[in-house]
């Protein structure tokens, strides 16, 4: 059957435009229905990016608490470490230096201490000393100069004796600070670097010295004998049984 649509174009054309709004607004309500569901999943993420940060900072902050501890711990047990590294280089250098450090110990005062100590094959031995007046230097250096393993002894640091006026009145008194003695010497019997093993004969660490830490050496109070007990200090140096200088204090 044939129709005919007497219609006018117009009213046509209202009708495909109406279909086309309806058509168009719910583009627009999709658009919008995606647009605020991708808006929400934003948020989601940027909550968790948040979250994380916050975790990630937490986290931080205690590794930095962390690390702070460490290095207050490290810093506390560095002078048990130097003295370990000081034993470790002793050790691997050979008795030689045992035994010229021992000889020299029982020649350093009492109450004198050694804060560090240098033997440089063949025969070079540096050490420095601490003494608490003019007092104990002179004693030091009366039972230094009486060593018979070392010679050619050089101190630095001696200071100089008290001015006294004419009328006998000491006009500049010495402070009682701590004095510090550099002393070089000569080994009176040089020692030859023992070899690494498995080094081809490469030179062993220069000796103990050097790595000894303040209060580690012997040679502090009590390691040493002085004027008048039994030892170099009180008339030539002690027998063989005497307990008497550097390690028999110990």
């Amino acid at each position: 059957m044939l129709r005919v649509d007497l219609l006018p174009r117009v009213i046509v054309r209202g009708r495909r435009n109406a279909q086309l709004l309806v058509f168009c607004i719910f583009i627009i309500i999709a658009a919008a229905a995606a647009m605020f569901l991708m808006l929400k999943s934003v948020q989601a993420k940027v909550a968790d990016t948040e979250q994380k940060l916050a975790d990630a900072k937490q986290r931080a902050d205690a590794v930095r608490a962390t690390e702070a501890e460490t290095a207050a711990k490290k810093a506390e047990l560095a002078p048990i470490q130097a003295k370990i590294d000081f034993v470790d280089a002793a050790d691997q250098s050979g008795e030689p230096y045992f035994e010229r450090f021992w000889k020299i110990n029982e020649y350093i005062y009492s109450r004198a201490k050694m804060t560090d100590f240098q033997i440089t094959p063949p025969s070079s031995v540096s050490f420095t000393v601490e003494l608490g007046d003019t007092t104990d230097v002179g004693r030091f250096l009366l039972n230094l100069v009486l060593c018979p393993h070392i010679n050619g002894i050089q101190v630095s640091g001696v200071p100089a004796g008290e001015s006294v006026s004419p009328s006998g009145q000491i006009q500049q008194p010495i402070t009682s600070e701590t004095i510090t003695l550099a002393v070089t010497a000569t080994l009176a019997e040089a020692i030859t670097v023992p070899a690494v093993p498995g080094a081809g004969g490469a030179a062993a660490p220069g000796g103990p010295g050097g790595m000894g830490p303040e209060g580690m050496l012997p040679g502090e109070p009590g390691m040493g004998p002085g004027p008048g007990e039994p030892g170099p200090g009180g008339g030539g140096p002690p027998p063989p049984d005497a307990d008497a200088g550097g390690a028999g204090d110990v």
